[in-house]
């Protein structure tokens, strides 16, 4: 292969699967910074193992892309681990700042609304998180999903039907 036939084939296995391989970070992490951040490691490894990953079938080539995704998500909850825990010992022995002026009233309401939501979605379990936010952060429907993970398109509609449901009963009592 010439670079250029290496370009146009990397582009094409980019174009197919960045979309999906992005709405799965996000849902893994819920930290779009972290989501961009493992996509593009994803997508580093892929080309510079391209010859391999462009010879195999379009299946086996989403399993392994997905499988190089799964372990930067792993590695990326073992260093966030680590850095809860500096940080949590930090916040033990440091003295705590001044508050800052007080913000007008709706922006904190809506802050707060944001922020309820942030930690309903992270509160759901991993499945479900990683579903919805494929679902609506990826814009893709329930069949792209069960073949990015490789499920059924049924199990898929459940989940989001589960998370919806979770969601709004959590916000539901939030706001009560």
């Amino acid at each position: 292969m010439t670079r250029d036939d290496d370009a146009r084939t990397f582009a094409r296995i980019y174009d197919e699967h960045r979309t999906a391989v992005h709405a799965y970070f996000l849902g893994r992490t819920s930290d779009p910074e972290i989501a961009a951040d493992l996509m593009q490691e994803t997508f580093l490894r892929t080309w510079r193992r391209l010859p391999e990953v462009a010879d195999l079938d379009d299946d086996r080539r989403r399993a392994w892309i997905f499988t190089v995704a799964r372990n930067l998500t792993i590695d990326t909850y073992r260093s966030r681990a680590t850095a809860k825990a500096t940080q949590a010992a930090l916040q033990r022995s440091a003295p705590t700042a001044a508050p800052d002026h007080e913000q007008p009233d709706s922006q904190a309401e809506l802050a707060e609304h944001v922020a309820a939501l942030d930690k309903a979605i992270a509160a759901l379990p991993d499945k479900l998180r990683t579903t919805l936010t494929m679902h609506a952060a990826g814009g893709m429907n329930s069949a792209q999903i069960a073949k990015a993970l490789g499920e059924p398109a049924g199990t898929i509609r459940y989940r989001l039907s589960q998370a919806r449901q979770r969601l709004a009963a959590t916000l539901l009592t939030v706001e009560a």
